[in-house]
Parts: structure tokens; C-alpha cells; sequence
């Protein structure tokens, strides 16, 4: 691996203008700037063993590849608060622009590691501590939520994590976070009583609904652009192992399937809160075929639920039933590093006719591109439900704006694939279905503004906070302006990744 070559240009030093430290040999042409090359070299003296330039920093790996080739200037794992003040104050001081990387699992550049920049990693700041009584637990913001899940397995306690767990629980629950838990306790940020974070200034403030308002409402949906949080405090309650049901349908039973898993998410079977159901329709290369899957999940450990007898009467091609704890359904590694991944999302309000329009454009797009390398594309849904959104409204609300009553159907179109030279393929796939599936909606009257933060694609960064409504969006931007006056966490400032306020 070539060493880097530092462009000295004297006129450059003498006019204070930026000098670029350009890298050599790598995939991407990417520059430091001298403020960054100063702040990784201050970064090096303060922490040691916890510092990392690229060429000695190959055990690094994150989620997505089009991250994982990106090279920083460096990275540093902060072990606290106060050491993510002190490097927040460094970069700050040299104007290095930055990301900050939780659990990883975004999509692009800048968001969980940083071109050019620093990369802040929080994976050392990952306790996970249970209070006396057992009704909260204090998170650290680099815990992944299968770390979270296991931890509180052994206390017999649960909190309203994610699917996936790999996924961060910082990213996930400022987002919003949707769990199989949420039918009975909400979204992961309606559960959160106390966060822990540093400011631009480099400030630690601890903030709650009653010492800082407007800030809580803000990190409860707002993403990125408010600060560095370094720990959440949320609601646990007490958690057995859980049932859980992976099943499979041939393509000629998908409306029979469909009927079925309408029912589930709005018809009388969603008022039950343990139940929850997440659907995936997907293309196979191999057997060029798409294939409808469900997972079942039931919050008690009871085999066969009879809230899923009526779909279980559909004979699968697959069915993997079980009883697990969470952090042993959570627990298996993902390959890192190795797929390009893209999201992009939707909300629709209940339609049968929807899912079946949904599907059949999903279909015809993808067919269009199916000989994209290791092409692994989904079509993702599931309900965010009545008791789900009543919950919203708890200690000020949130500030997502969902105006309805619920239940929403929230939609994720996820594709994973193996080469770059799919990108420009993928990219127009996922934006003309989006495109389409929208405008069905919009057809049958059943079209939503909500779209879900933590699954929007950057082409949808326009659409994420207009659809959190005026009022939400207005307020959101004069926090920010209010904790960060000089803009460190806008699209203008040194952590541009993510969806922006500014």
C-alpha cells in the first residue's frame, strides 16, 4: 500500500487557504486537508493505543462496501464522553470534517466513516447497565442491538430494539427505531428517558423531557444534527424467550399470502400487541423467481400462536419455527464489508389493493436489472400500529409528525449487490420504484408524507423532514440553530453524512 504524498504549496501556506494531502493508490480520489492532517496528528498524541491511521488500521470493517473503501485520514475510539469532547474540540479547532460510526449499518459515505475526514468510532463506549429496580437501563451510544439484547437476556429483561443485530442503537433510535416490540411499547425513541450528549461546543449535557425540552423533542426523530449522543437511558421491562417463525411461499400463492398479512396488520388480529409480522418479497438469480417470505414473531414463549392459525393454514415451501431469547435470534454476525447495499422508503395507509399494485411494480423493475453481480433485492414491509403511534404522543411527543391514527404501512426497498459497476443499475431501479409505487399509492387515495428516516436513500434526503409536517420541521431547524450556532452538524458543516436539517 503506497505511502501518502503531502502537496506542500507555499503560496497556499502563506495565503491561509487549505493544502491538500492527496492519497495515492487508493480507489477514490480523496484529499485531507491540512486541518485534518493537524487534527490526526493532535488526535495521535492524546490517544495513543485508541488512534488509527488507515495503512496500520486493517481490522477496521464496516457493513456497507462502498464504506468500507472509503479511507479516513484517521479514526479514533473514544472511551467516554468527556473523550468525545476533546475530539469533537479538536476538529472543531482545525475544521476537520468528521463522521461518527455507531453500529456502521448505513449506506453512503460520510455517514458512518468519513472521506478524508476523522472518523469518530464509538464501539468502546458499548455498556450496557441495568438501574436497581430493573424498569431502565443507560445504553452506550456504540452498543449494537444484539450487544443490548443479550445483555439484558441475562437480567430476564428486553427494551424495544431492532431486527437486526448488528444494527447501532444510536443511529436506530434517533431515527425513530421500529422493533418487534413496538406493537406493545412503540418506536425505540418513545422509550428513551435521558440521553447523554456532546454538542458542538463540546458541552455534555444530559437531557431530558423536563431540563431541556426542545432538545429531547429533537433527538427523539431528528437523526444527526443536533449533537454526539453517548448514551440513552430507556424503558426495559421483563422479557422471556420469544416465538419466532421463518416461512416461505411459492409466487403463485402471494395473493392468498397477501390476504393474510393484511389481516395481520389491520384487521382485528393487529390488537394483538405481542404479535408482530415483517414481510419480504425478493428475486432469486438462481431460480429466477420471486418469492414472498414472512417472519412470525409472538412476544411469549408459545409455540404456533393462533393469531398466526389463519396464515399457517397456507401450506409453505419453508417453515423454521423455534423459541429463542432475542439476543440469541439477534446474536449472528453479518458479513462485513462485503455487499453495496441502498434503501429507500415509503409510508401508505392500509390497502389490500395496494400490496398486490406494490409487488407487481417492484417485480417488473428489478427483472430490468437482474444481471447486476450478486444481485439481492427486497421489498420490505410491515405495520407501525395504532398502539404504536398513541405512544408518540408520551412526555411531548416526538418529531416524526405522523398524523394518523395508525396503523401506517412502512416500506423499505432494500438491494444488496457485489460490484460497483451495478451502482448506476441500482440506483435508477430503487428510484423509479419508489417513483411508482408512490404514485399507486397516490392513486388509491392512500399515500403518506411520514418517511422513515433510518431506510430514506439520499435521493429522498428532500422528502424525510418535510414529511415530518411545517410546524415539526421549522421547530427542528431552530433547535439546531439554537445548540449549534456554527453549523458543525449541517450539510454545510464537518459531519455532512446522513439526512440534514440545514
Amino acid at each position: 500500500m503506497k505511502l501518502r504524498k503531502v502537496l506542500l504549496v507555499g503560496s497556499l501556506l502563506a495565503s491561509g487557504n487549505a493544502v491538500s494531502i492527496k492519497e495515492q493508490g487508493s480507489q477514490l480520489d480523496e484529499t485531507v486537508s491540512v486541518g485534518c492532517h493537524k487534527a490526526c496528528t493532535q488526535l495521535s498524541t492524546t490517544f495513543g493505543s485508541a488512534f488509527h491511521y488507515p495503512d496500520n488500521d486493517q481490522n477496521f470493517t464496516i457493513w456497507d462496501a462502498k464504506q468500507q473503501e472509503v479511507r479516513p485520514a484517521c479514526r479514533v475510539e473514544p472511551s467516554s464522553a468527556n473523550d468525545v469532547s476533546r475530539v469533537l474540540n479538536i476538529l472543531v479547532d482545525h475544521w476537520c470534517n468528521f463522521a461518527v460510526k455507531g453500529g456502521g449499518h448505513s449506506r453512503h459515505r460520510d455517514d458512518s466513516n468519513s472521506v478524508a475526514g476523522v472518523t469518530i468510532d464509538l464501539e468502546r463506549i458499548n455498556t450496557v447497565e441495568v438501574s436497581t429496580d430493573g424498569t431502565t437501563a443507560r445504553i452506550g451510544g456504540g452498543a449494537t442491538t444484539a450487544k443490548v439484547f443479550h445483555d439484558l437476556d441475562s437480567h430476564g429483561l428486553s427494551f424495544v430494539g431492532g431486527r437486526v443485530g448488528a444494527v447501532g442503537v444510536g443511529g436506530f433510535t434517533l431515527g425513530g427505531g421500529t422493533s418487534p416490540f413496538s406493537n406493545k411499547y412503540g418506536l425505540s425513541l418513545d422509550n428513551v428517558f435521558e440521553y447523554e450528549v456532546v454538542l458542538a461546543n463540546g458541552t455534555i449535557s444530559t437531557v431530558t423531557q423536563d431540563n431541556h425540552p426542545d432538545l429531547y423533542f429533537a433527538l427523539r426523530g431528528g437523526g444527526n444534527n443536533f449533537g454526539i449522543v453517548t448514551a440513552f437511558t430507556v424503558r426495559t421491562f421483563i422479557q422471556g424467550p420469544v416465538f419466532t417463525a421463518s416461512t416461505s411461499y411459492a409466487d403463485n400463492q402471494t395473493e392468498q399470502v397477501l390476504d393474510q398479512v393484511y389481516n395481520l396488520w389491520a384487521g382485528d388480529l393487529a390488537s394483538d400487541v405481542e404479535m408482530a409480522y415483517d414481510m419480504y418479497y425478493g428475486y432469486s438469480l438462481q431460480t429466477d423467481q420471486f418469492t414472498l417470505r414472512g417472519n412470525q414473531r409472538y412476544a411469549k414463549p408459545i409455540m404456533n400462536p393462533p393469531v398466526f392459525s389463519k396464515i399457517d393454514e397456507i401450506t409453505p415451501l419453508t417453515r423454521s419455527p423455534g423459541i429463542a431469547t432475542m439476543g440469541n435470534m439477534t446474536g449472528s454476525p453479518e458479513p462485513m464489508g462485503v455487499t453495496r447495499n441502498l434503501f429507500a422508503t415509503l409510508s401508505v395507509r392500509p390497502s389490500r389493493p395496494f400490496l398486490t399494485q406494490a409487488l407487481k411494480i417492484f417485480s417488473e423493475e428489478v427483472r430490468e436489472i437482474k444481471t447486476v453481480q450478486g444481485l439481492t433485492p427486497n421489498f420490505i414491509s410491515y405495520p407501525i400500529q395504532k398502539n404504536a403511534v398513541a405512544a408518540m404522543k408520551q412526555r411531548g411527543g416526538n418529531a416524526l409528525g405522523i398524523d394518523t391514527d395508525g396503523p401506517l404501512f412502512l416500506i423499505l426497498l432494500s438491494t444488496a449487490w457485489t460490484d460497483a459497476s451495478g451502482d448506476a443499475a441500482v440506483n435508477k431501479m430503487t428510484e423509479n420504484t419508489a417513483r411508482r409505487v408512490n404514485a399507486a399509492a397516490e392513486k388509491l387515495g392512500v399515500a403518506d408524507r411520514y418517511r422513515y428516516i433510518n431506510y430514506a436513500s439520499k435521493a429522498q434526503a428532500d422528502e424525510v423532514f418535510p414529511g415530518y409536517g411545517k410546524t415539526n420541521m421549522q421547530r427542528l431547524k431552530q433547535i439546531q440553530k439554537a445548540v449549534d450556532p456554527k453549523g458543525i452538524f449541517t450539510s454545510k458543516g464537518l459531519w455532512r453524512g446522513f439526512r440534514k436539517l440545514l
